[in-house]
């Protein structure tokens, strides 16, 4: 279950990212990010009227600071990659979120075994594989937007640590919290930018009904991104969840390919197969 979940909470991150990319090609970042966010509080509800949602008091303070670590993660990666380069930006990003979850995880007395720590190891070099395209104008980045990677690895981080320690049976609680806190972030952060400048747009319009579809595609992934995850982490290790969450990038170059006819760099097929291994060890594990 986890290693399922786990894989489905990666594409469904990926797909999230490479529609809402698109759409940030057509407003904002920070606007792209606030109107998806505002699916994903919608969605969040809605599933939890089937699913269920119990507001206890330890559910609603990891919401909160999962809402907060999503608004980090989000503003100082968009900021890191447009510095850039997005080729050690991203998996930099990825690699961090991955490694501060299995380091609590193993800390905290989960226990892993050979094969699966073997796989953890494997599905992280295949997140630097898959993320880094190199090439012969490939720049090291600046301490600032190394800086702006290591933030958004630990915002991320932070989302994974603090979903996972809502209580078990409070459905989808911890999720419709973290939407929101985090929407409110984001609509603070858009009213920050408009006070700086005020001729600007405080936020964008969506314009057609093709934005408005790339919207609705990226907080529905992102939602079904938080919900898998939250399966993963509730039937098995968090350490294994994060690894294989990390593993989004594989779903964002897979449908460039398909779509967007983007080649595919042999070191990030190779990062693909060694990422399938790691998943059977996994398995096997």
């Amino acid at each position: 279950m986890t290693i399922i979940f786990g894989l489905l909470s990666a594409f469904s991150y990926g797909y999230a990212d490479f529609v809402g990319a698109l759409a940030a090609k057509r407003i904002r970042a920070v606007a792209a990010t606030t109107y998806s966010f505002s699916v994903g509080l919608v969605l969040a509800i809605v599933f939890s009227l089937f699913i269920g949602a119990e507001y206890s008091a330890q559910t609603i303070q990891a919401g909160a600071l999962a809402g907060i670590a999503a608004a980090v993660a989000l503003s100082c990666l968009y900021a890191g990659l447009a510095i850039g380069p997005i080729s050690i930006v991203s998996p930099l990003t990825a690699v961090i979120s991955a490694i501060i979850p299995v380091v609590v995880d193993v800390a905290s007395g989960q226990e892993l075994s050979n094969f699966v720590v073997i796989a953890v190891v494997l599905i992280l070099i295949a997140v630097v594989l898959v993320g880094f395209v190199p090439g012969q104008n490939v720049k090291l980045p600046s301490p600032l937007a190394l800086a702006y990677s290591v933030g958004a690895g630990l915002g991320f981080s932070g989302i994974f640590l603090f979903l996972d320690s809502a209580a078990a049976d409070s459905g989808l609680a911890v999720l419709v919290v973290m939407k929101v806190v985090g929407l409110v972030l984001l609509i603070g952060g858009l009213f920050a930018l408009w006070l700086r400048a005020p001729k600007n747009a405080f936020i964008e319009r969506i314009a057609d009904y093709k934005l408005a579809g790339l919207l609705l595609l990226a907080g529905l992934g992102d939602v079904l991104g938080n919900v898998t995850f939250l399966v993963a982490t509730r039937s098995g290790a968090l350490a294994v969840a994060a690894v294989l969450t990390a593993l989004y990038p594989v779903g964002t170059i897979l449908l460039a390919r398909v779509f967007l006819k983007e080649r595919i760099a042999l070191s990030q097929g190779a990062g693909i197969v060694l990422a399938l291994g790691a998943c059977a060890l996994l398995a096997i594990g």
